[in-house]
């Protein structure tokens, strides 16, 4: 044999044995099963040494939400959720707060969530005007504080968005600090009175099996159905792999759509309203820390108590009863000229009631424009507090925010 041939045959018997091979590794790569399948695919096209990661599987979350409680039936899902070791929210109405505490208090020491859902659930009253849907949330809201000690920012409309909201129900609740939340799985445990379990459980299993599952639900009164199904809905939704969350502030809500037809015949609110009962609340959803507010003017100090302040956009307003007192001057109405006229250091100044327009008064009759308006607040007048010193020639040269202790 040649040289020549002596070679050739070398080189086609290492290009049959690097052919053996690649088949034997291609051979072997299904019976690695899946982390082989990504370390061959990991070398195609990558640097040495780098490897791919296939993305976790998205977690399939389910969130149990009661609504219209408290009431004799919370007990028992309450216990249902502990034997099950889950977490539920509870959207609550203000008229059952007041007859069950003790239940509100339990459900957040249990883990669960709390949230508004109205006072008195009242289509005609909430869906009329947004005044009375704004009055019965803070009613609520207040409720559940003088409980929990502070104000969910969580909120479900009675009856859902669908058909009862417009936009500037969503907008001004928005504004204040609310979050809306509808739902993606209807229970039907309310489309009529005395639902049976049975169909409870089938409108459940009726629902879509998203990643994010938001289940309707009542422990309401003569929603002792419901009870009955719970603990079936709860063993559905384990066997389908779900985790059981409550829902936060920082959950991005389901809400409907806006109708593009209206149910309800209003008039929307005006800024003068806004500005007046929206524009001062921003609804945190944790317990508020009572402050003193301590100021120090060219004229001595002053010290405001919790809830005789507010801090509006970055702007602290008073109420002008508590200053003028607290600067021992004096205040007056004057009926004729809608005006209440404020006199602090022998300095008068006067504010529209119905505008808020604010004016210097000075001898002889005459009056200069002030750059700011009065607001009203929990039908009291406030003042920007800075700019009401300056108007009586006094000027804020310190202050300091002093935490209350609670006895």
């Amino acid at each position: 044999m040649t040289e020549r041939s002596r070679h050739s045959t070398g080189r086609i018997l290492a290009g049959l044995l690097l052919g053996l091979a690649a088949l034997m590794i291609v051979a072997m790569i299904p019976m690695q099963g899946r982390l082989g399948s990504i370390a061959f695919a990991a070398d195609q096209g990558k640097a040495q040494g780098e490897v791919e990661v296939l993305a976790p599987k998205a977690e399939k979350k389910v969130y149990l939400t009661f609504d219209d409680g408290p009431s004799t039936h919370t007990k028992a899902v309450l216990d249902i959720l502990a034997k099950e070791k889950v977490t539920g929210t509870f959207f609550v109405l203000g008229k059952q707060v007041k007859q069950y505490p003790a239940l509100i208090q339990r459900i957040v020491d249990e883990g669960h969530a709390i949230g508004n859902h109205s006072y008195n659930h009242q289509y005609n009253e909430l869906y009329s005007d947004f005044r009375n849907f704004w009055s019965q949330i803070r009613k609520t809201g207040d409720a559940i504080k003088d409980v929990i000690g502070y104000e969910p920012r969580l909120v479900r409309a009675p009856g859902g968005t669908f058909l009862n909201f417009d936009q500037q129900y969503f907008n001004l609740l928005e504004q204040a600090g609310y979050i809306v939340h509808d739902w993606n799985v209807d229970s039907n445990d309310s489309k009529r009175v005395g639902v049976p379990a049975r169909e409870i459980m089938q409108g459940v299993k009726s629902g879509a099996l998203g990643s994010s599952v938001i289940v309707l639900m009542h422990d309401g009164i003569g929603h002792g159905e419901t009870v009955k199904a719970l603990p079936e809905i709860i063993q559905y939704y384990k066997h389908k792999g779900y985790s059981f969350e409550v829902l936060t502030p920082e959950i991005k809500p389901v809400q409907f759509q806006l109708a593009s037809r209206d149910r309800w015949h209003r008039n929307p609110v005006s800024k003068t309203w806004i500005d007046a009962n929206v524009a001062s609340v921003q609804v945190t959803g944790k317990p508020e820390i009572k402050q003193q507010f301590k100021i120090w003017t060219n004229n001595g100090e002053v010290l405001f108590e919790p809830g005789q302040y507010r801090a509006v956009a970055g702007v602290t307003y008073v109420p002008v009863r508590t200053l003028v007192e607290k600067l021992k001057g004096t205040v007056s109405y004057s009926a004729m000229d809608r005006e209440v006229v404020v006199t602090i250091s022998g300095v008068q100044w006067g504010m529209d009631a119905v505008t808020g327009n604010a004016r210097l008064i000075h001898e002889a009759g005459m009056s200069t424009s002030l750059p700011w308006k009065s607001t009203e607040y929990d039908h009291q007048i406030y003042v920007p507090l800075r700019q009401a010193l300056e108007a009586s020639r006094l000027s804020l040269t310190q202050y300091e925010l002093i935490p209350v202790e609670e006895a």
